[in-house]
């Protein structure tokens, strides 16, 4: 049977606006089926609404109380009940720290595999996957051939975000089962690292610096010419881990 559901996991940021990734997303998830809805958590839900429908989400699956702790736990175990009495075909989330959590999670309740570091999807009922591997040097190609849900992480800027002009989204609440000892970890402590410019996930332009600079005072110049750019400076691996500049970069 053709594709026709498709969850997106929608990610706010520090503000409360949707991420970049979560509308790209949603405009791929239009290409794969005709009812998009959105999983969104927390406060920025309700903010979320108008831009989700704006972008193709007719619904938003809202998991409001996710405790003290990481989301993880608490919205893949709401995801994994709603889906037990009728779920989607497909969900899509994106590659990041949260998004991996919750699908790493769902993946065990619903014991079904992802497929992951997606870079681009086809259409048709068994959607097909592509992979970067070896650094991009290599594109491989996956699909499932069991029944869905089918499970993606999808890495940033694989898709254009482009709005549909669709409605603010109504949101659904979701019921958080008994989570038992997984939910028995609590954030004691958040850090919120200082940032100028663009974030290094969302910029359009990225001027990255290694060891080639030869000592860290002179990171400074990919920081400039970043800036002359309106990108964001980025770090190889290896001067993250020499101290250079911070793990953001």
């Amino acid at each position: 049977m053709p594709v026709s559901t498709v969850w997106v996991l929608a990610e706010a940021n520090a503000s409360g606006a949707a991420t970049p990734t979560t509308l790209e997303l949603l405009t791929k998830a239009r290409d794969l089926a005709s009812d998009i809805q959105a999983v969104a958590w927390g406060d920025a839900a309700a903010g979320m609404a108008q831009a989700l429908g704006e972008h193709g989400a007719s619904r938003i699956l809202h998991v409001a109380d996710v405790g003290d702790g990481l989301p993880g736990p608490a919205v893949a175990a709401a995801m994994a009940e709603k889906i037990g009495s009728g779920g989607p075909d497909v969900v899509l989330m994106p590659q990041s720290y949260d998004g991996r959590d919750v699908a790493a999670r769902l993946s065990a309740r619903l014991d079904r595999p992802v497929l992951t570091n997606v870079v681009e999807l086809s259409g048709g009922d068994k959607p097909e996957a592509c992979h970067a591997v070896f650094g991009g040097a290599k594109i491989v190609k996956a699909r499932f051939t069991s029944d869905g849900p089918q499970l993606f992480l999808v890495r940033p800027k694989s898709f254009a975000a482009e709005p549909s002009g669709g409605a603010a989204a109504e949101l659904e609440t979701l019921t958080v089962p008994d989570l038992g000892n997984e939910g028995a970890a609590t954030i004691t402590e958040r850090h919120v690292e200082e940032r100028s410019g663009p974030q290094l996930d969302e910029a359009p332009v990225v001027v990255s610096g290694g060891r080639g600079l030869g000592e860290a005072g002179k990171f400074e110049l990919i920081e400039q010419l970043a800036k002359l750019l309106k990108g964001a400076p980025g770090a190889s691996r290896a001067i993250v881990d020499a101290g250079w500049v911070p793990y953001a970069y």
